[in-house]
């Protein structure tokens, strides 16, 4: 990231953003399969119908690729929080409406048209056809708490509304509030978020939806990334891990998604502070992968991944009509249980559609957003 010129960029979280959406991806493809077919056939006993001893980790390891969406929500709050300091520190201040047309214009093209073309997927698909105005609303996450039902193709939307509540009240935050306040007032939101986690897991029966789903239990991550945005422009930092640390908390990360439902809360201290194992070694991660001035990059500047980063939103947005549009209309009508197949049209579609997606529409309207940015970016 040049701190020199008008220009933010931070090359490397394109990267994560596509691991953390490819993470949703794999996760909603192994759950479908295993859900519409039959187990992973690595993951089972002599009996093929059962999971053996190591495929009982895989099974938690596969499942627990949800946290992806905390790694986007991590992103999102740095990248967010960032160019609003930027902006208040260089200007004196931030034209938050158009921060809000900047938001609007990456978000709603794509969330949009996909709810426009659902009455057309769920006729084709012959599915239920699902609840509209809370998703146009941007209200599913809290539709899905009272409902208790994850309906196609919004089932994944949750996350989408989210940050769209997190986008109307943190432009106001960081512009009214003064920079030396800002600090008390992350603390403020994770701490509260904390605490709501707990109240809810006390006070309310059936509490798993409301600690997944609600923006006040989630809001934490968002904020935490928030804390490092504020760290950074205050003074660009350099963040770096020994080799043999940052290996170990790779191996320490596999190990506990390996091994412990990250969703599953069985006491009052896992619903407030067990997300914190996984995000805290994300955090560092991240850091380290974006912020060491001695870490050697494997991937090359502007590779593959750094394009797919760019291309991510649609990977996420796509990923669960491509899958039972897959499972109906080519594993059905081929009568395939090949799992392989069904990997490589999972793999192909989801990074094909978003890309033309990206080209053929996105790429233009953020070339309009550019018009509302005072701090450049390439986003």
């Amino acid at each position: 990231m040049d701190k020199n010129t008008n220009r933010v960029y931070f090359e490397h979280l394109d990267v994560m953003r596509f691991v953390a959406a490819f993470m949703i991806v794999i996760l909603h493809a192994y759950v479908s399969w295993v859900d519409w077919f039959r187990p992973l056939e690595i993951l089972t006993d002599e009996t093929n119908k059962n999971l053996s001893v190591l495929g009982e980790f895989g099974d938690i390891f596969f499942r627990n690729l949800g946290i992806g969406v905390d790694v986007f929500f991590l992103i999102s709050g740095f990248l967010i929080t960032y160019i609003l300091i930027e902006e208040k520190k260089r200007y004196g201040k931030i034209n938050i409406k158009n921060f809000m047309i900047r938001r609007t214009l990456r978000i709603w093209p794509l969330y949009f048209f996909l709810i426009a073309i659902t009455p057309f997927l769920v006729s084709w698909l012959d599915t239920p056809s699902p609840d509209y105005l809370p998703n146009i609303l941007f209200l599913n996450n809290f539709q899905t708490i009272k409902t208790h039902l994850w309906t196609y193709p919004f089932g994944h939307y949750w996350s989408i509304c989210i940050e769209e509540h997190f986008y109307l009240v943190w432009p106001f935050i960081i512009a009214f509030v003064p920079n030396k306040r800002l600090m008390p007032v992350f603390i403020f939101f994770i701490v509260f978020s904390i605490l709501f986690r707990l109240y809810s897991a006390i006070t309310l029966e059936n509490t798993w939806y409301v600690l997944y789903l609600n923006t006040l239990s989630r809001m934490d991550v968002l904020v935490i990334g928030a804390v490092g945005a504020y760290y950074y422009s205050k003074k660009a930092f350099h963040f770096s891990l020994n080799r043999w640390v940052r290996y170990a908390l790779i191996f320490l990360l596999i190990l506990g998604l390996s091994i412990e439902p990250v969703e599953l809360w069985s006491n009052y201290f896992q619903a407030s502070f067990k997300k914190f194992f996984t995000i805290g070694i994300f955090s560092v991660l991240l850091l380290d992968y974006n912020f060491a001035s001695n870490f050697k990059h494997i991937l090359p500047n502007k590779s593959v991944f750094h394009y797919l980063g760019k291309v991510s939103y649609g990977i996420y947005m796509y990923s669960n009509i491509i899958i039972l549009v897959v499972i109906k209309k080519f594993m059905w009508t081929f009568s395939s249980t090949n799992v392989w197949f069904y990997i490589f049209l999972i793999v192909s579609l989801s990074i094909v559609i978003p890309i033309i997606s990206y080209e053929l529409v996105e790429k233009h309207i953020l070339k309009i957003n550019k018009k509302f940015r005072k701090i450049k970016t390439d986003r």
